[in-house]
């Protein structure tokens, strides 16, 4: 079946300009085809759109100002007396100081374009709009039975020509072959049809069996059946929607930078797929257009048509460090204006971001009126931090995002769901027991306070290195590394702990004078990267070991970028290891006024219940930068509640003692709730454990979710930001505020639609907007046949 298109090749005639002998006789001179491009070339830059550049007040590309008295009281044009036309005397001037345009321009006017100008105002110097602003008028078709060749063309019939049309555009083009003295070219090889028609269509050549085949249909059927039902053939493989996509994807910056010096990856092919797809039904074009420009803002969208949204999130985004978010929001917004510009309206509206254009009647206001259509997505410009920025470095999309799981992954995630449900559910039943467990723990915790033991407990330890350095033990407890130092070595330290509550390890590092630079590391600069800590208990009476979750971890002190906090962040054995560039607690050990001890801790949500006879293994692992190993250190651990331990130590808040040293009777609610909450918060209890639960049940929904596939899309804010002329194009340099509008060139906006990215998608495809079907036959002229009708494909404008 053939394939239906918005804009067909036959509409070639009416969308873009013939040659002359075409459509005009030889002796009118057209502004558009003749004059414009002179005036443009020599003229428009003093005497063009651009107000602020304008020379003498004389505009020439408007025929009202130029046939006007200008400011020197001379009239540039007099129609019909090019004798008494001011341009005609400048345009022949000897004299340096009159010569138009100036030397110093080097654009001299050549005789035969002098001879177009006076010719043109002898004639009435009659002004047209730019061609492609103006709506388009269907030319009669030229009568082939008419044309007379020099001689008789291939499939010729009685005047030689009559067989070989095909449609209306061959009649144009055989009109002007004519004119010139030209004859068609012989018919080209089935085998040379059959190959282009294939790179064309699929960009890849046929086999030798589909050259055959086409060859003997071409035998039997005659050529023009055999290219037709090539055509369908090619057009209807999946390989056609690859082939057309490309273009697509080169204008949209499918390739763009994700981050710049942090260039990370990111994930777009949802929507280059989408595009492919698009091809593949032949999808409309004005439905192409608006699913791309504003999928997300169709009543009811489908995930498709968001998908299809992400035309405008391949653009570039910015990830360094000193990168300020709002000009590179700006920059986002004004590379979307530019990027539509060019590939919809084929125009370098990129011009305007600083001035008005300088060739054609876009003014610096009508840049940023379609600068405010575009700047509501609900993003910044910067790649966020699962798009690579700050220190993650890993890569992905920045939001907003749309996710997109299988069915499979819809499945898992609503099990997830439920199991978040679930544990809600419990831990609802759990708090339920909280207050009679409550007071029966006041007794035991109230003998706890009387025993003044120190918050922290050094463990009596063994310990040993995975890499094979040597640990020696020092008088002070702390250990000593010396010997090899491997590129990634993890130390194990194994030590008895008392039974009781389990809540904190405590890790201390200290400088010693046989590490490099008497520092704390044992890496040449004398820094260390401790990547993680892991713990472990066991004893004769459990029957597996209890891993330590530790949430929380806080230093003394930590080098920017190497905060302590990551290594409860990424290497949680709850919440994976997400982060294959690992990251770690480093102090700055090559800083002399920096290599003092050193002290970090690791504390657990809720504490552990420690049997008798219990060991704790510890691992102190350094997996981030070679080499970078602690040098000198010492472990302790604390049974305090989790909230109450400090560095330095740790004490009850005085109004949880307070409120147990009275009567619970005499309690006030607010009292009851905050010792409620403490021993909630800081006891291995019901309430607590089912919190862990419901915690770990939302991690892992969490988890399962940001692994989802996902694709980068446009988000409309509620409510529309601000936008204004920016001076020079400078981010923070607002000149007049704007609101949202088109070019006052081209037509307005139609009946009933609004004025955002679905309004102005609307638009660019109405059939009142000649613009854009010219540029995008334009395009499809120049794919088919090498050039275009323009030669110009990425600019129809002066």
């Amino acid at each position: 079946m053939p394939r239906r298109t918005r804009f067909p090749l036959a509409l070639l005639a009416l969308a873009l300009p013939l040659p002359a002998s075409v459509l005009h006789a030889e002796d009118k001179v057209q502004f558009n085809r003749d004059i414009r491009p002179i005036f443009s070339d020599t003229c428009f830059q003093c005497h063009g759109p651009d107000e602020k550049k304008r020379k003498a007040g004389l505009r020439l590309d408007i025929r009202d100002t130029a046939v006007r008295p200008a400011e020197s009281g001379a009239t540039a044009i007099v129609p019909g007396k090019p004798e008494e036309s001011e341009v005609i005397k400048r345009l022949e001037a000897k004299d340096p100081d009159d010569i138009m345009p100036p030397a110093k321009l080097h654009k001299p006017i050549t005789p035969a374009q002098l001879a177009t100008v006076k010719k043109w105002i002898a004639q009435g110097a009659e002004y047209q709009g730019h061609w492609a602003f103006l709506k388009p008028e269907r030319p009669p078709v030229p009568k082939v039975a008419e044309i007379k060749l020099s001689k008789p063309a291939w499939k010729s019939g009685a005047n030689g020509t009559s067989d070989w049309s095909a449609n209306p555009i061959d009649a144009f083009l055989l009109k002007n072959m004519a004119s010139k003295g030209l004859v068609p070219s012989p018919e080209a090889s089935p085998e040379t049809v059959i190959r282009r028609m294939a790179l064309d269509l699929t960009g890849l050549p046929p086999t030798p069996a589909e050259v055959d085949a086409f060859v003997q249909a071409w035998k039997t059927g005659g050529s023009r059946a055999a290219v037709e039902k090539l055509a369908d053939r090619l057009m209807a493989s999946p390989r056609y929607g690859e082939r057309m996509a490309v273009q697509w994807l080169d204008f949209a910056r499918y390739a763009d930078s994700n981050g710049f010096q942090s260039d990370t990856s990111r994930q777009m092919w949802h929507w280059r797929d989408w595009v492919i797809d698009a091809f593949n039904k032949n999808m409309p074009f004005d439905e192409f257009t608006l699913e791309q420009l504003a999928g997300d803002m169709i009543p009811n969208a489908t995930r498709e048509q968001v998908v299809a949204s992400g035309f405008h999130r391949n653009c570039r985004l910015n990830g360094e460090g000193g990168r300020i978010v709002e000009e590179w929001f700006a920059e986002t917004v004004i590379d979307r204006v530019e990027t539509t510009g060019l590939t919809w309206m084929g125009l370098t509206l990129g011009c305007c971001r600083c001035h008005d254009h300088k060739f054609d009647p876009i003014t610096q206001k009508e840049f940023y009126q379609l600068f405010a259509i575009f700047n509501s997505s609900d993003e910044n410009g910067v790649l966020d931090d699962f798009g690579g920025a700050a220190s993650t470095r890993r890569g992905g999309n920045s939001r907003p995002v749309l996710q997109l799981p299988s069915p499979q992954e819809e499945t898992q995630m609503a099990k997830l769901e439920a199991a978040v449900v679930t544990a809600q559910q419990h831990a609802a039943e759990a708090a339920k027991q909280l207050p009679q467990l409550e007071k029966d723990w006041e007794v035991k915790f109230r003998d706890q306070l009387q025993d003044k033991k120190p918050a922290w407990q050094q463990l009596a330890a063994e310990a040993k290195s995975e890499g094979g350095a040597t640990l020696t033990r020092l008088e002070d407890g702390t250990w000593l590394a010396s010997g090899k130092n491997p590129a990634n070595d993890t130390y194990t330290i194994t030590a008895p702990i008392a039974p009781g509550d389990f809540s904190a390890l405590l890790l201390e590092t200290f400088p010693d004078p046989s590490l490099p630079g008497k520092s704390l590391g044992r890496n040449s600069n004398g820094n260390y990267v401790l990547t993680s800590v892991e713990a472990e208990i066991s004893a004769p009476s459990l029957p597996q070991q209890i891993v330590a979750d530790f949430t929380r971890a806080e230093a003394d002190y930590e080098q920017k970028g190497y905060e302590v906090k990551l290594i409860v962040d990424e290497n949680s054995p709850k919440r994976g290891k997400r982060d294959k560039a690992k990251k770690g607690w480093a102090i700055d050990g090559n800083d002399e006024a920096k290599k003092v001890p050193r002290k970090a801790m690791f504390v657990t949500s809720t504490p552990l219940t420690i049997p008798p006879d219990a060991t704790i293994m510890i691992r102190l692992k350094h997996e981030a930068i070679a080499s970078h190993n602690i040098g000198r250190f010492r472990v302790s651990a604390s049974s305090l509640p989790p909230s109450v331990v400090k560095l330095n130590g740790g004490e009850t808040p005085k109004e949880i003692r307070d409120t147990l040293d009275l009567d619970p009777a005499k309690r006030t609610a607010a009292q009851r709730a905050a010792l409620l909450k403490f021993y909630r918060d800081n006891t291995d209890n019901p309430a607590s454990r089912a919190d862990t639960a419901l915690a770990a049940a939302r991690k892992k929904l969490e988890d399962f979710r940001l692994d989802l596939p996902n694709t980068m899309v446009m988000k409309e804010l509620p409510q529309p930001r601000e936008a204004y002329v920016l001076i020079r194009g400078e981010y923070d340099k607002h000149g007049d505020k704007v609101e949202r509008g088109l070019p006052a060139a081209l037509p307005p906006l139609p009946a009933g639609a609004s004025m955002d990215r679905a309004g102005f998608s609307k638009w660019l495809t109405s059939p009142e907007n000649p613009l854009t079907a010219r540029v995008w036959v334009n395009r499809a002229w120049e794919k088919f046949f090498g050039i275009g009708l323009v030669r110009t494909t990425e600019n129809l404008g002066s």
